[in-house]
């Protein structure tokens, strides 16, 4: 399996990992509640964490605009982190839903 990534595009499973880990081990660790229970909040946690680092990596205002010399034509050099060509905000937004169904399957007891 190829894992397709593109500047920090690597680190959403990477923060998805580390955060649900911790925030399970520490939520069933302390309160020793059902194990589900630090997955979902871990998902929002690191949802909440990717679509940050997302955001900063992939902020516009860091284009910067050449100039061809020869032409006079510009271009916007823009930077992309993304993953499996999805950009690093944007992969918060299912793993949020995943927290989410996590969470009200808990509270619903289904």
């Amino acid at each position: 399996m190829f894992i397709l990534w593109r500047g920090y595009g690597f680190l959403v499973p990477v923060i998805a990992f580390v955060v649900i880990a911790l925030s399970s081990f520490l939520i069933n660790t302390v309160l020793k509640a059902n194990p589900l229970v630090g997955m979902s909040i871990g998902a929002l946690a690191a949802a909440a964490a990717i679509w940050f680092a997302g955001q900063k990596f992939n902020n516009p205002a860091k284009n910067r605009v050449m100039v061809d010399k020869a032409t006079g034509q510009e271009f916007i050099i823009s930077q992309n982190h993304s993953l499996f060509f999805i950009k690093m905000q944007y992969w918060a937004i299912p793993l949020a839903i995943l927290g989410l169904i996590l969470l009200v399957t808990l509270l619903t007891g289904k």
